[in-house]
């Protein structure tokens, strides 16, 4: 629907971008023809660009102020705005460090956790491993335990300003208990959304396990590869890890649900609601697959070929699982029985795209991810600003730490449990979690996550 991520629009000068986007005739976009001309790049310019812009698309637009102070500092002027619903629309720039969340994962190739056990002992686990990364190179797991960080111990309280310290300093060293000190320096961290794939031989049945971390269409081939795989051992069930996935693009949630269900690619995937600019739109599966970005896209036919013989779905999620994953599971359900197993979702359920400033001669360097659209299933069910309530609650963290894919796992535990006969209620029992103190996954849900959408052609 719209080009991927970015949107330039001149608002100030032009209609032609909102009759893209939204098909409104040129009277409901109508703007001032004599704007102020501010001093290029000065907060009266860019606050003036930011409002103007969010009467537009914002979900919210109704509700702007109407006198807010054009010469507070953008972010500040940005915040001030708002809407207090609102927890995911951001104001970035790139020469401003303080409008980013720099994360662990993006630096690095890891996430930490740190606990407190019932004894009162404190504890850092690696949480999370990219693979293919220097961290998993040097010999990082999930499980590994943590004893010092550059050499300092840490704990509940000065584990993030440790970690924001190592990615200030672009390295970090880690004293892993059992492995002694490994150090690596920062990069640009690239995954591969397919973490892992396999079948479990469980009580007779082969169960299909796919641990997905992000919808991206690079992933389009790896997934390719996983359900041939699935399809060549008969599996009979399947389990769809997404505990730690931010979400992405919408198309390949749509993917995705066209391989888990028995759907037509000219049924409803998805509903829009936007402002009283947006209106309303439904789309098929077909049109949303089809903004899959080119050359990764798949026709209705691959989709269909890659199906397994399926009656229901396991979902495994957390506090972590955003947007595109979250909706995977909304826009799936009018399809399929899907079993969501582990804990509550983020609570991502709106759209949005990124708008930069067309006047390059105002050096205008911020972009705005506003929240655009609400979003809702074919039965037009959504508005889970608190996230998807599991159908079986399991903490992943109510035992040691184990790989991806391991059957001790909790979440994956709880769902071979149900596979089998056990646990057919949501109070599903596992043993006490520690306290959590820290989580560095809570950085990339300030970062990221909220369903990525195209314009129209």
């Amino acid at each position: 629907m719209w080009n991927r991520l970015l949107i330039f629009k001149k608002c100030y000068y032009s209609c032609i971008w909102l009759l893209l986007l939204f098909s409104l005739t040129q009277s409901s976009c109508k703007k001032d023809n004599n704007p102020p001309d501010y001093p290029a790049g000065s907060n009266q310019y860019i606050n003036n660009w930011v409002l103007d812009s969010m009467k537009v698309y914002y979900y919210w637009s109704s509700e702007l102020p109407s006198k807010p102070n054009f010469n507070a500092e953008p972010s500040d002027f940005f915040s001030s705005i708002k809407n207090s619903r609102d927890k995911f629309s951001r104001l970035t720039n790139p020469a401003v460090r303080e409008s980013y969340y720099p994360s662990l994962v993006h630096n690095f190739g890891f996430e930490l956790v740190v606990f407190q056990e019932s004894s009162g002992e404190v504890k850092t686990n690696v949480a999370m491993v990219v693979p293919g990364t220097q961290a998993q190179t040097i010999g990082l797991e999930r499980g590994s335990i943590v004893k010092t960080i550059n050499g300092t111990k840490p704990s509940g309280s000065n584990i993030a300003d440790l970690i924001q310290s190592a990615i200030a300093q672009r390295k970090i060293s880690l004293d892993i208990e059992g492995k002694g000190e490994l150090t690596l320096g920062a990069a640009l961290i690239s995954e591969n959304p397919v973490y892992l794939h396999k079948v479990f031989n469980n009580g007779g049945k082969a169960i299909a396990y796919l641990f997905y971390n992000s919808f991206e269409g690079r992933s389009k081939y790896d997934l390719e590869a996983a359900f041939a795989s699935f399809k060549a051992a008969n599996v009979s069930e399947l389990i769809i890890d997404l505990r730690y996935n931010p979400g992405g693009d919408i198309g390949m949630s749509a993917a995705l649900a066209a391989i888990l269900s028995n759907v037509n690619q000219s049924d409803i995937f998805v509903e829009y609601r936007g402002n009283k600019n947006a209106g309303t739109r439904r789309e098929s599966f077909e049109k949303t697959i089809s903004n899959i970005a080119p050359g990764y896209s798949f026709s209705f036919d691959e989709l269909k070929a890659m199906r397994l013989n399926l009656n229901r779905v396991f979902v495994l999620t957390g506090t972590h699982t955003a947007s595109a994953a979250e909706f995977l599971i909304k826009g799936l359900k009018p399809w399929v029985n899907v079993i969501q197993i582990g804990a509550s979702t983020l609570g991502k359920d709106m759209a949005s795209f990124a708008i930069r400033d067309g006047n390059s001669s105002k050096n205008n360097n911020w972009s705005i991810e506003p929240m655009i659209f609400k979003l809702y299933n074919s039965n037009s069910e959504g508005d889970y600003p608190s996230g998807l309530v599991p159908d079986i609650s399991a903490n992943e963290f109510s035992e040691a730490l184990v790989p991806f894919g391991d059957a001790n796992d909790p979440l994956i535990k709880s769902a071979l449990a149900r596979i089998n006969g056990a646990a057919r209620v949501s109070t599903f029992s596992a043993k006490a979690a520690p306290r959590l103190l820290y989580d560095s996954r809570e950085l990339m849900d300030k970062n990221a996550g909220q369903v990525k959408i195209q314009r129209l052609p």
